[in-house]
C-alpha cells in the first residue's frame, strides 16, 4: 500500500498511456527494485526467492487432464497454461497500440492448448470453468479471452468442472475440432461422392464442411446441420473412375 502511494502519480500517468494494471505494477517493481539495488552498497548479490509450486494443477485441472488425454489420444498434443503472449499477438503498426494491445494479453492464459501432432499448430484452446468464473471480475476477463479467440480464428472450448469426465463425451465435444479419424467410432462409414447422407446420431439432414484446423485442415467432410446442438459427422469420400 505505502508503494501505491508512493508512486500514485505515476501510476496514473501509465495508466493514461493504456498500460494494464499488471504491466504498471511491472513497471513499479522495476523502479522499486532498480531503487533499492541502488542504495544497498552492502552486497552486489542477486536474490533469486524462488522455489517450485506444490500444486502447477489444481485437483479439478489435473482430473481433466488425464481424462483429456484418453480423449484426444495421439489426435493432438496438449499444452498447459499457454499465456496468450505466447499464442497471439497484436497485429498494430502503431507502437502505443501494440504496447497497449499486448498488455491485454498479459498475464492471461488458457487452461488447455490442443495442437496438431505434426506441425504442433493450434487446434483449439479450452477453459475449465469452476465456480469462480461466475464472478463479475472473471466474466468480463472470460469474454475478453474469448473475443482474442473468436477474431484470431482459433476456436475455444469451456467445460464446466466436473467430479467426474466421460471420456465419450469428450470425444464427441471435441470432434469437430480435432476431425481425425482415430477419434471417429468405428462403424462411422464414409458417404460416397453426390449422396447427401443423415446424421448417425440425430437422423437430421447433413451438410458438406471443410475442415479450418487440426490434421485434416482443407479436406470435406459431412457435417450435422444442427451442429453445435449436434456434433454427428462423417467421412466425405470422392470416388474416381479409371
Amino acid at each position: 500500500m505505502q508503494s501505491q502511494n508512493k508512486f500514485s502519480l505515476l501510476r496514473s500517468i501509465l495508466k493514461t498511456l493504456g498500460l494494464s494494471a499488471e504491466a504498471v505494477d511491472d513497471i513499479i517493481n522495476y523502479i522499486e527494485d532498480f531503487l533499492f539495488d541502488k542504495g544497498d552498497k552492502s552486497s552486489n548479490k542477486q536474490e533469486y526467492p524462488y522455489s517450485v509450486r506444490d500444486h502447477f494443477l489444481s485437483p479439478a485441472e489435473h482430473s481433466f487432464f488425464m481424462v483429456l488425454k484418453s480423449a484426444v489420444s495421439d489426435s493432438a498434443l496438449i499444452s498447459i497454461k499457454v499465456g496468450l503472449g505466447d499464442l497471439f499477438y497484436a497485429k498494430s503498426r502503431d507502437g502505443s497500440k501494440y504496447r497497449a494491445f499486448t498488455n491485454k494479453i498479459d498475464r492471461k492464459h488458457v487452461d488447455f492448448l490442443l495442437c496438431d501432432p505434426k506441425t504442433v499448430r493450434p487446434i483449439a484452446g479450452i477453459e475449465l470453468d469452476d465456480k469462480s468464473h461466475q464472478r463479475s471480475d472473471r466474466q468480463a476477463r472470460d469474454e475478453f479471452i474469448e473475443n482474442v479467440f473468436r477474431v484470431s480464428n482459433l476456436p475455444l472450448v469451456r467445460i464446466p468442472v466436473k467430479h467426474s469426465y466421460s471420456v465419450a463425451e469428450l470425444q464427441a465435444l471435441l470432434r469437430p475440432y480435432l476431425e481425425t479419424s482415430k477419434l471417429a467410432p468405428p462403424n462411422l462409414q464414409a458417404s460416397p461422392q453426390g449422396v447427401q447422407p443423415h446424421c448417425p446420431n440425430c437422423g437430421g439432414e447433413m451438410v458438406l464442411r471443410t475442415a479450418k484446423n487440426g490434421m485434416n485442415q482443407g479436406e470435406k467432410f459431412w457435417g450435422c446441420s444442427k451442429f453445435p446442438q449436434c456434433r454427428g459427422i462423417l467421412k466425405y469420400s470422392v470416388k474416381i473412375n479409371y
